[in-house]
């Protein structure tokens, strides 16, 4: 078993070297020729890594983890032949890239070694007693989504482990704070730009830990620092009417907008430059994680800690507020406003619909003064699909309960001019949403809507803003979806840095109240 400290993710940011072999390197079944020079191991390799392999999709990558899973791992690699899906010529494609080691899980750990918690892999973790193939698995997860472990408490925060379970594998946990402070010494600026100027695999492992240094330093160097990293805008996107009365809507899922997440400076000035470079004067936001975690955003806008938004060219003046909702159902996930009121943007009222027999997430309606002179209602959704949640209760199905929303806003709301507008999690067309189109709602978002460092494109349109027959009026004919600029060098993707604020893309519309 290798030295827990030393043990390293097998591919960095989608690149593994074992992917740019040349085409010589096809042999026979059964004439195997020596094994790769790194070569990963079928027994620790994740799903995601196993789509590097060449010929190997989703579904071939999943019932080889799904085999590994039902026979407690690989004992020998020609054991691929017998998954679904594995044929003998690709067999002899990826076999002389793989080992299959499970030595890690022959014996249960015997608490002579410490295993460092922050890089373990999947199976040293998996010989600690206690640790169940699911719960190493949310672990790794949650490292990789929210960065390394501080303590061995924070355990706790994983679905699963409860006090008994940490007692039980505390003693053979540990975290070396020491080592990861201590790996660069004396951090200054060029030293760590020219860390992440350069792009071979062998410093990936240094930007991880340069990355952790950045909330031990001084506010003021943090700042500095991301923003000599950040994008710099290329071009201002205008309103396509400049009329006194116009003014751009945008809606965005953020997702997790948590506290610890808008403290990442990284993600803050990604939300700022896209508010900034595309003249949004009111925004719609999902998955707000934590109540207070918008007003940060709008304190940024007012008041600029980081030195891209506080020189912007040009910044408009504003002055920025938040509206976040009430507690939802869930108890989890908010929803909520930013606005500018000196863009001519006033907060009449809002509150979240009681639809507690029809949704999970309540919506949120807010009715908005422009330009002292129209109202117009805004409600704010977060769907979810129907299936089953993880403790087996079914969902509601929220997209067919659109019918009521909308026979609601009709029956009960004195302005006419409506925008229903969020996280739809199905393309317009699908027939739960013919509910809103008898109401005489269109949709004018149609491009895709969901974006991640291997799809940039996307693959689906999951977010739309749908208008009411009397809204449509105040519709320019302008609208689009936002894909580029959407990352920052100092927001983690998995094992790398340079990631997403969120694997949904900020959409928008211009309307003219004139």
């Amino acid at each position: 078993m290798c030295t827990p400290k030393r043990c390293l993710p097998l591919s960095f940011n989608g690149f593994h070297p074992l992917c740019h072999r040349s085409s010589g390197s096809k042999r026979k079944h059964g004439n195997r020729r020596s094994v790769a020079t790194n070569p990963i191991n079928i027994n620790q390799v994740s799903e995601d890594e196993l789509l590097l392999l060449p010929g190997i999709n989703r579904s071939l990558a999943k019932n080889i983890i799904a085999y590994r899973e039902k026979h407690n791992s690989f004992k020998d690699i020609d054991e691929l032949l017998h998954v679904d899906g594995i044929t003998s010529h690709l067999f002899d494609e990826i076999s002389i890239d793989l080992i299959a080691n499970s030595s890690a899980n022959s014996s249960l750990h015997n608490g002579n070694e410490l295993i460092d918690l922050n890089f373990a892999s999947y199976d040293e973790l998996c010989s600690v007693a206690g640790l169940t193939s699911t719960l190493v698995k949310r672990i790794i997860q949650h490292r990789e989504r929210k960065g390394f472990f501080r303590s061995i408490e924070d355990l706790l925060k994983i679905k699963g482990i409860n006090r008994g379970v940490l007692e039980a594998i505390h003693p053979f946990l540990m975290i070396d704070h020491e080592q990861i402070r201590t790996s660069i010494s004396n951090p200054s600026l060029n030293n760590l730009r020219s860390i992440i100027n350069r792009n071979d695999v062998n410093t990936k492992n240094a930007l991880s830990i340069v990355s952790l240094l950045l909330e031990t330093l001084p506010t003021e160097f943090q700042t500095k620092l991301v923003t000599s990293l950040s994008t710099r805008p290329t071009r201002i996107i205008h309103n396509s009417n400049n009329e006194q009365n116009s003014f751009r809507f945008a809606s965005w899922n953020l997702q997790e907008l948590t506290n610890e997440k808008v403290q990442n400076p990284g993600v803050r000035e990604v939300i700022c430059r896209v508010i900034l470079e595309n003249n949004f004067s009111l925004i719609g936001i999902q998955e707000i994680g934590s109540k207070q975690s918008l007003n940060a955003i709008a304190q940024e806008l007012n008041s600029p800690t980081i030195p891209l938004v506080k020189n912007w060219p040009n910044r408009p003046r504003g002055n920025w507020k938040s509206i976040v909702s009430d507690d939802s159902s869930e108890g989890s996930e908010y929803l909520g406003f930013l606005y500018n009121e000196l863009a001519g943007i006033e907060i009449k009222r809002s509150s979240t619909l009681p639809f507690t027999a029809y949704f999970n997430q309540l919506p949120m309606i807010a009715i908005f003064r422009l330009f002292n002179k129209y109202e117009l209602v805004f409600v704010n959704i977060h769907l979810k699909t129907k299936g089953l949640y993880e403790n087996g209760c079914e969902k509601k199905d929220e997209a067919r309960s659109l019918s009521v929303l909308a026979q609601a806003m009709k029956n009960t709301i004195e302005q006419k001019h409506v925008i229903i507008f969020g996280h739809f999690d199905n393309v317009p067309t699908a027939s739960e949403f013919e509910a809103l189109a008898k109401c005489n709602y269109s949709y004018f978002i149609q491009q895709n809507t969901d974006i991640s460092l291997q799809t940039p494109q996307g693959s689906s349109c999951l977010d739309n803003i749908w208008l009411s027959e009397e809204a449509k009026a105040f519709h320019t004919g302008s609208s689009g979806v936002i894909r580029n600029n959407l990352t920052s060098v100092w927001i983690p993707a998995g094992w790398t840095w340079g990631g997403l604020v969120s694997g949904h893309c900020p959409i928008w519309m211009d309307l003219n109240l004139s």
